[in-house]
């Protein structure tokens, strides 16, 4: 994807669970009902008085039978190409629908790994509800999650199978001048190489991790490895990184190790990463076990060739996973994973040998087509789509094909097409996939709006509906600590009632109220003369938020501000609602226009006092050139001041979660995201600068936002000029944000879309 998810090793806040061990072991050999657990690995589960199982303190009981060959023990493994599970008598081969975990809750990055015990025990049973088989984590948490994952799986027929990722020196290997190093500097090497010796540690309770600020920390005693479907080594390889190492070690042989080989041809970062793999299989067999090894791998680095991709780096150098192989000492053998998105990069909605591929419902499906093609080239082994997924954001970043874009999706949507993608993946013969992500993670950025969020390091502090990468979650995390506290825009005034507020009257045949969260900034509009009508009524709102502007506005003729405006709201006939901003505010105009010269552009955009407001766009693709059908594709933006409609009450029958307004009667509501009102920071109060005379993005303190409104008569001629009345509003700065969770409309339609992928695929070969 664009953004690349910034996923840090959480320091650990450690928990200490009692432990009764010894009793219970004994217990359990004297009445012979001991399992077919090797007794180093497994102890039976303490029940509370209430019947309730806790952690042991070591090891909770293992509800999966372990296959013991040689010495060495397995409870999955690749069998006949596919992934397996040993069910005491046989492998028993499926595939793997399952999710994505993110570290943290709002107000935290991940490397604070702020979930907690409690919101674990409350997940894990809600994943299983939505018949998660498989989780995927990307790099050691702290000791609580895998204590409480045992404990949880130690009361379930099916477990939960754990997906453990392990995270390479991502920054280093980029470098800071984003060129790429070599992946063989000792530094690096050494690194990685203890991030994985660390992280075998770990999954078999046998790890005692120091602090380290952005790394998990602490006494892991808990042995999950039976719970462990596999290993995903590494993160999604920076294109320059491979050009970089395999240019540095040419003619390189090919690496030989104990349990993983680089076949003949294998590319030399190829081999760095087989050695990789053998570091992390010798280090299991120091602990008797075995389970299925892969790596990160993902569009961008794929063996697979792109013809019509625009972007050199996008298409640059592949990393093959079929350029190595496990030796016939790793039993447990090895497979593949990608992450595979629809809208990124682009030649999967341009390379025309996709565009004209026919999924198996007769449709023309290019996500199915890459995924054919990839199936395909990974004969013999295991292929997983480790990510995928759809986010439910106000906010777009990409175009996609088949509605499949980056943004802009209400839940049901999001629910609907991440399901019929998971029916794609099924249908190309994959053995797994995992949706991206279990909940959504307002530390996130991508591309077209992480300029407009400064400073960066108070962006997990408010939720921005205008950046996609924060909306992927089945659970939506949202403002204020419970539902009931929340503003709800559906014409009805309790919510305000219950923060003291009432309209005040502000002329014009309106009365006022404002009131915030850490998301939005909501309105309240009471007409006086009879009910909403916007087939006649024009609703026309100012908003100030800093010095400048324009008093006037050529979309408002005979509307006369106090003061300069910096953005306009209309609500009108025909047009419903829509959100301007200032020409010489505007970012999109002066970084794609007067800047770059990608947007046409006039130089009156640049006077703050002219009355031009421009449509709110994001930018979403530059021009770019397609070599493979020789034809220009046109700079591409999205206009997202669009207002829409619907109630922000998920128990409406009107529910969007895209919504921004809503009347009933007299009432009017409105909600506007707080990026789309010029904020940087609502935490900090915090507004972008005129761009136009500091020639960047530039954040500056505000004192909150005046706003203004007007009501007039659609299709009327002015009669004389309306100056309207302003009200301010502001609020206090604040930390740590309180916040609830919900779950989506999409958690249903995902539950019953995993449901149908849960039993055993026929056949045990390809």
């Amino acid at each position: 994807m664009t953004s690349r998810k910034k996923y840090r090793r959480p320091r650990q806040i450690p928990y200490v669970f009692l432990s009764f061990l010894a009793l219970i072991a004994l217990l359990l050999i004297g009445v012979g009902i001991w399992k077919m657990i090797a007794p180093e690995t497994a102890t039976q589960t303490a029940q509370t008085e209430s019947g309730k199982p806790v952690a042991s303190g070591v090891t909770p009981a293992v509800s999966l039978p372990i296959f013991e060959e040689n010495g060495i023990k397995r409870t999955s493994s690749v069998v006949n190409g596919e992934l397996a599970l040993y069910n005491g008598k046989e492998w028993k081969t499926s595939f793997w629908p399952g999710i994505n975990f993110g570290a943290t809750t709002p107000g935290h990055y991940p490397g604070q790994v702020s979930p907690t015990r409690e919101d674990y025990m409350r997940w894990f049973p809600m994943m299983r509800d939505m018949n998660v088989k498989a989780l995927r984590i990307y790099t050691i948490l702290p000791p609580d999650f895998y204590d409480t994952l045992a404990e949880f799986n130690a009361t379930q027929d099916e477990p939960i199978m754990l997906l453990q990722g392990i995270w390479s020196p991502e920054e280093e290997l980029i470098g800071e001048d984003g060129e790429g190093q070599d992946a063989f500097d000792p530094a690096i090497k050494d690194s990685f190489e203890q991030e994985i010796r660390d992280a075998a540690a770990v999954v078999h309770g046998k790890a005692d991790l120091p602090e380290n600020p952005g790394h998990a920390s602490g006494k892991y005693t808990t042995d999950v490895s039976p719970y462990l479907l596999g290993w995903v080594v590494g993160t999604e390889w920076y294109p320059y990184t491979v050009q970089v190492t395999n240019e540095a070690h040419k003619g390189l042989a090919p690496y030989k190790g104990e349990y993983f080989r680089a076949k003949s041809g294998a590319s030399p970062f190829e081999s760095w990463l087989a050695e990789m793999l053998d570091v992390l299989a010798k280090e299991e067999m120091t602990y008797g076990w075995q389970h299925p090894v892969s790596f990160t791998n993902w569009v961008t680095t794929d063996p697979l060739d792109h013809p019509n991709e625009p972007l050199e780096q996008e298409d640059l150098v592949p990393v093959d996973p079929m350029h190595m192989e496990p030796t016939e000492a790793w039993s447990a053998g090895y497979f593949a994973s990608y992450h595979v998105y629809p809208y990124y990069p682009d030649s999967l909605r341009r390379d025309l040998k996709y565009l004209n591929y026919v999924n198996s419902e007769g449709v023309k499906d290019p996500y199915a087509g890459y995924l054919h093609e990839l199936r395909a080239h990974h004969k013999g082994i295991p292929l997983v789509i480790a990510e995928f997924g759809m986010p439910s954001s106000r906010g777009l970043a990409h175009f996609g094909l088949l509605g499949r874009s980056q943004g802009m999706h209400n839940e049901k949507q999001q629910g609907e097409l991440n399901a019929g993608m998971l029916k794609q993946i099924y249908n190309e013969d994959y053995d797994g996939a995992l949706l991206f992500e279990w909940q959504d993670e307002w530390f996130k950025f991508t591309w077209n709006t992480i300029e407009l969020e400064v400073p960066g390091d108070r962006r997990a502090m408010w939720r921005n509906r205008l950046t996609n990468e924060e909306h992927f979650g089945v659970l939506s995390i949202e403002p204020e600590e419970s539902a009931d506290k929340l503003m709800t825009i559906d014409g009805k005034t309790d919510d305000w009632e219950k923060r003291g507020l009432t309209p005040e009257d502000v002329g014009n045949g309106l009365s006022m109220a404002m009131t915030s969260d850490s998301s939005d900034l909501y309105m309240l509009f009471k007409k006086k003369d009879g009910e909403w009508n916007f087939d006649k009524d024009v609703l026309t709102i100012g908003f100030d938020t800093t010095p400048g502007g324009s008093t006037k506005a050529q979309l408002a003729p005979g509307v006369q501000f106090n003061e300069g405006q910096e953005f306009l709201a209309r609500f009108e006939g025909g047009k419903g609602g829509r959100l301007y901003v200032n020409s010489a505010y505007d970012q999109f105009t002066w970084l794609y226009g007067s800047k770059l010269k990608s947007v046409p552009y006039k130089p009156e955009y640049a006077d703050d006092k002219a009355g031009i407001f421009l449509p709110w766009k994001l930018a979403l693709n530059r021009e770019l050139y397609l070599p493979q059908t020789k034809v220009n594709a046109p700079f591409e933006a999205y206009d997202v001041g669009k207002l829409h409609w619907g109630t922000n009450d998920p128990n409406n029958s009107q529910f969007n979660n895209l919504s921004d307004w809503y009347l009933q009667g007299d009432t009017l509501e409105v909600r506007i995201p707080w990026m789309l009102l010029g904020f940087t920071d609502p935490s900090r109060l915090q507004v972008w600068k005129y761009p136009y005379s500091t020639e960047a993005v530039t954040p500056i303190d505000t004192n909150g936002v005046a706003v203004s409104a007007a009501l007039s008569e659609s299709g009327a001629a002015p009669a004389g000029t309306v100056t309207p009345t302003t009200r301010s509003y502001t609020w206090d700065a604040w930390d740590l944000p309180p916040y609830h969770e919900r779950k989506k409309k999409s958690f249903d339609i995902l539950k019953d879309a995993f449901a149908e992928y849960i039993k055993p695929v026929k056949g045990t070969t390809r």
